[in-house]
């Protein structure tokens, strides 16, 4: 008899606030446990810097899969990322290992452990402020409807292309489905555990801000001006994670890299409250909270007690 897989293990929460690093440490504290990455951004292939992806200095040793795995500005939506989430939780359990699923795209996690019904593809809070800021200007929009009639060209046929909301919407279902006509159920959830990790307001703004500094100090215009060197369209560079539309910017002279970098962290702190709002909503993740830079070590210990009682 097959032994029931034990509850996933689910680190969610708003961006900067260390939740790799104590997804990591939590792996190493559990033993015979691996990470699935639940960061929209981070399967995208060769871009590293502006999608903050972990490397192996950060793993420390522990597997995380699902990272780099399509292409920028190649069709993937959350129907597509599910799919391989449940095909990497299936190889997880018949070898033993428990799965840790790590990121703060909302969609991905409620798409794996609750069912996601697709029909009607609810919003994450965080993508529709991206897609809102794009549809904002007239340019942005015609780049939205562009997308949308490359990705779905007969859904996009029946959508008033002209109509910011409208297209903002159509290009959330396509993303979770596939197509507007692609929606439906996902399946059943999966039992889990879902730690929350956040950071005292103070703090998590300076992290932010650290971030954007090296993520610039840290060689993301030249990962920008290699990618458009190997064909990546300039558009969906800039739709590939906050940075690259800044990135872009500077190397075009329309920014300075201070005034990059200002951007990055006004854009980063907005996104990061969109994701609080998400996963606040769900009643039940159990929130961490940090209070300086190096209590993740104590944090570990109230983890692993939950992830032992799930």
């Amino acid at each position: 008899m097959t032994a029931t897989p034990a509850p996933v293990v689910a680190v969610v929460g708003p961006t900067a606030t260390g939740k790799t690093a104590l997804a990591v440490l939590l792996a190493r504290a559990i033993g015979s446990a691996e990470l699935v990455n639940a960061d929209s951004r981070q399967v995208l292939r060769g871009l590293h810097v502006g999608t903050n992806r972990p490397g192996p200095e950060d793993l420390e040793g522990v597997p995380c899969h699902l990272l780099g795995i399509t292409d920028p500005g190649a069709p993937f939506s959350v129907a597509d990322w599910l799919a391989a989430a449940r095909a990497c939780l299936a190889s997880l359990d018949l070898r033993g290992m428990r799965p840790i699923v790590v990121g703060g795209t909302g969609l991905y996690v409620r798409a794996l452990l609750d069912g996601l019904e697709l029909d009607g593809a609810p919003p994450d809070p965080a993508r529709r402020a991206t897609l809102n800021a794009s549809a904002a200007s007239p340019e942005g929009l015609v780049a939205l409807a562009g997308e949308l009639r490359r990705r779905d060209p007969e859904g996009a046929a029946g959508i008033d292309l002209r109509n910011p909301r409208r297209v903002v919407r159509a290009t959330e279902i396509v993303e979770a489905c596939g197509s507007l006509a692609g929606r439906g159920r996902t399946g059943a959830t999966r039992p889990s555990v879902r730690i929350g990790l956040d950071a005292a307001p103070d703090l998590h703004r300076g992290w932010i801000a650290e971030r954007a500094r090296a993520m610039l100090a840290g060689g993301l215009l030249e990962e920008t001006a290699a990618a458009l060197a190997r064909g990546v369209p300039p558009e969906a560079l800039g739709a590939s994670g906050i940075g690259y539309r800044e990135a872009l910017a500077v190397l075009d002279g329309r920014l300075s890299e201070t005034a990059a970098a200002a951007e990055i962290v006004r854009r980063t702190a907005r996104y990061a409250k969109a994701q609080r709002t998400w996963f606040r909503a769900d009643r039940s993740v159990v929130w961490l909270h940090r209070e300086r830079g190096d209590d993740l070590d104590e944090l570990v210990t109230r983890a692993v007690a939950l992830a032992e009682h799930a």
